[in-house]
């Protein structure tokens, strides 16, 4: 095989192999971001409650004092006894070793 054909094929399986990673990654925060949603709906469901929105949003905006890069924060709005109420709930998303324990705030 000449230089230039070995050269194409190492940055073609090169190309492939990162393509193919970033799948597997992109795979595995959908399938663990669609636990955190079931498992919320769960938390409110024994709680009581019926969900109506969930929203990601960044720590400076919710109750929790620190958060880490591996966690993700969840504002949980929802439906009881024809109250709306909020719920926050903070993850452990698994992306990153800088990160806080799992914890709900819920109202009283």
């Amino acid at each position: 095989m000449e230089a230039t054909q070995k050269s194409k094929l190492i940055i073609v399986s090169f190309l492939l192999g990162a393509i193919l990673i970033g799948g597997l990654a992109y795979m595995g925060l959908y399938t663990t971001s669609q636990e955190h949603v079931s498992m919320i709906h769960e938390k409110i469901a024994s709680q009581g409650g019926k969900v109506t929105a969930i929203t990601v949003v960044p720590v400076d905006e919710s109750p929790f004092e620190k958060s880490g890069k591996g966690n993700t924060i969840y504002k949980i709005t929802y439906e009881k006894d024809g109250n709306t109420l909020t719920a926050w709930y903070r993850s452990i998303n698994h992306s990153s070793i800088i990160k806080e324990e799992e914890a709900w705030i819920l109202p009283r």
